[in-house]
């Protein structure tokens, strides 16, 4: 699958893609469109698996296309996978605060001694890092390894899916996705799932 790249149009209207061997400048903004249609559904995945509603789901991955559509020009596009996903963190950090603030007035005082659900302003910054941290160490990964991480655990395809689309063996899949994970959690410290 190699380096995500987005087609440039042409005069005429068409899309054209970068020559194989041509020294590529500073990356320039896909056009909308291309990235909603590539986004959408990898969205639509990353807040589900966050026991994020269908509805929420759908509602959050149009506020991230709102906040990019908002800065579009301005931003930076050397790595859509990573600003992309940053922002849906976002999304949903704002979306999970809203939702606490809304619930708060239906629920009877609870003793002050016990544990707060909300995480200190520390482990918010621990966890914001954490993200730095991984969209960093997924930079630096091979693009067969990146590409296979991306689809299964950001599009939800299977290993055998992701080898269909890739060209790839199962198997070749298989130690891809193993040397990914070990890679992430070499770069956060962490015996966590990815």
């Amino acid at each position: 699958m190699g380096v995500l790249t987005f087609p440039t149009p042409t005069p005429d209207g068409a899309l054209q893609g970068p020559a194989p061997d041509a020294v590529q400048p500073a990356v320039s903004a896909p056009r909308f469109d291309t990235l909603v249609s590539r986004y959408r559904r990898p969205l639509l995945s990353f807040f589900q698996r966050r026991a994020v509603g269908v509805e929420d789901a759908e509602d959050l991955t149009q506020e991230v296309f709102m906040r990019l559509s908002r800065r579009f020009s301005r931003l930076h596009w050397g790595n859509p996978d990573g600003l992309v996903f940053t922002v849906a963190a976002n999304a949903l950090v704002d979306h999970e605060r809203h939702e606490r603030s809304r619930r708060r007035g239906h629920h009877v005082e609870v003793d002050p001694a016990l544990p707060a659900d909300e995480p200190s302003a520390e482990a918010a910054l621990s966890g914001r890092e954490r993200l730095r941290t991984l969209v960093a160490a997924l930079d630096t990964l091979h693009p067969n390894v990146k590409a296979v991480f991306v689809l299964c655990r950001f599009e939800n395809l299977s290993q055998a899916e992701a080898a269909m689309r890739l060209g790839l063996s199962v198997s070749a899949v298989e130690k891809h996705m193993m040397t990914a994970m070990a890679r992430l959690r070499q770069a956060i410290g962490s015996k966590h799932d990815l």
